[in-house]
């Protein structure tokens, strides 16, 4: 198990690699800085607001959306009231529009809301957690833009044929198993293409980072002993996710249902503005990695960032200091200029 990272201007990727393959991907934007609570920091808060009926309270830690603490089974804690400062810790990050869930920490008192024990960088988080050593992408000889843009396409090839189509919508992620042209041979086809599409998908759902509720449409088989070993191999396929994953038993119409603790955002939440389309930033920082990649293969050309409009706008208002950062990696040797001729999102890195 190893940690493969990549440093860019504007953000930091990384993967958790088991022997060959990546199981978990991993974002860290520079613009989330200041404004994002990491799951296990801990902040003096301040109590916004207490909902008897949700019992629990909303409580306001100064970085990013209010969070919210539940009382749990033991009730309202003693003298908790609005306006008190009390401790607490990231349980669970913001995802969607909803902020982050607390936990009650003790700690000293003072003035609210504060940040007491932030997060270390993305890459010592992981390693910390899965005590795995970290490589950079380059000395690992591994293209981690590749294995990001992968884990966002929805169709997923099987070994041997077949293939899983991935469609994550408001309320749940559905998973469609789909032969796709694989052909029945020797042994039970359903089964064996099922297994290995339970096995992928287990997989996939935690590379993607994808929590809630997830569906997946099986093919149909008709031995009850089969249903019960398919259940079996997808429960496998979970049993090194750090996250909770409780499976419910497989419908007579081939599906199953599970649903796997949150933790943080899904991969597409982060990078996409809907479904299929990647956000303005993720376009602007794909550029930056063009430049900066433009600009090791060539170390004394100047160089030129040709931008779409939206693309340029975003950078041209420099919301992460990029500019400054960039020409402390290749020189100020770099411009910016706006194209009318490529797409609002679409870019080009070349030597001048």
């Amino acid at each position: 198990m190893r940690i493969v990272v990549a440093d860019h201007v504007g953000e930091t990727r990384a993967a958790l690699f088991e022997g060959d393959r990546a199981v978990e991907l991993h974002l860290e934007r520079w613009s989330e800085r200041r404004s994002r609570a990491i799951r296990g920091e801990i902040y003096r808060g301040r109590v916004r607001r207490i909902e008897a009926q949700l019992n629990g309270a909303f409580v306001d830690i100064g970085r990013g959306p209010d969070g919210f603490l539940s009382f749990g089974a033991a009730g309202r804690p003693a003298g908790f009231h609005e306006g008190a400062a009390i401790g607490v810790q990231v349980a669970r990050e913001a995802f969607q529009e909803k902020g982050p869930t607390l936990a009650l920490y003790e700690v000293e008192a003072g003035d609210a809301p504060e940040a007491l024990l932030t997060a270390p960088p993305l890459a010592e988080r992981l390693s910390g957690q899965f005590d795995a050593p970290i490589v950079h992408a380059s000395k690992a000889g591994i293209d981690l833009d590749a294995e990001f843009e992968a884990a966002l396409e929805p169709r997923v090839m099987l070994h041997g044929g077949g293939q899983i189509i991935i469609e994550p919508v408001t309320a749940l992620t559905a998973i469609d198993v789909d032969a796709a042209g694989r052909t029945g041979g020797k042994g039970n086809f359903a089964f064996d293409l099922n297994r290995t599409a339970a096995r992928e998908a287990a997989r996939q759902i935690r590379l993607r980072g994808i929590g809630g509720v997830v569906a997946i449409d099986f093919l149909p088989l008709k031995k009850k002993g089969d249903q019960t070993a398919l259940e079996a191999t997808l429960k496998s396929g979970f049993k090194n996710d750090p996250a909770k994953v409780d499976i419910a038993p497989s419908s007579r119409f081939a599906n199953v249902e599970l649903a796997r603790q949150r933790l943080g955002r899904a991969l597409h939440e982060q990078m996409w503005e809907r479904f299929g389309v990647e956000s303005v930033e993720t376009a602007a920082l794909a550029a930056l990695r063009a430049l900066e990649a433009e600009g090791r293969a060539n170390r004394a050309s100047p160089l030129v960032l040709d931008a779409g409009s939206e693309v340029h706008d975003w950078l041209a208002r420099d919301p992460v200091g990029w500019n400054k950062a960039m020409a402390s990696r290749l020189g100020a040797r770099f411009s910016l200029k706006a194209s009318a001729s490529l797409p609002a999102r679409g870019f080009s890195a070349v030597r001048a």
